[in-house]
């Protein structure tokens, strides 16, 4: 079983937190104004998330999920 110190767990795991609020944030877009709703037809509150942005996020959580895989799954 591997052992590894209790810093490098820390510091991949404030990593790993730091990306999926990244992530999280994107999802989440930004509100859709009263004037926005209006102008589209839309009816009780949305929300706009930009697509560049979802997958960047993406791309950033799957490379520290990697990057913790190799670091503690090592023999």
């Amino acid at each position: 079983m591997p052992m590894h110190s209790k810093h490098t767990i820390q510091k991949l795991q404030n990593a790993l937190q730091e990306r999926l609020d990244r992530l999280l944030k994107a999802v989440q877009g930004t509100d859709v104004t009263s004037e926005e709703e209006r102008m589209h037809g839309l009816h009780g509150p949305h929300a706009k998330a930009r697509s560049d942005d979802v997958r960047i996020a993406v791309d950033d959580f799957q490379t520290i999920l990697k990057e913790t895989k190799a670091t503690l799954g090592k023999r």
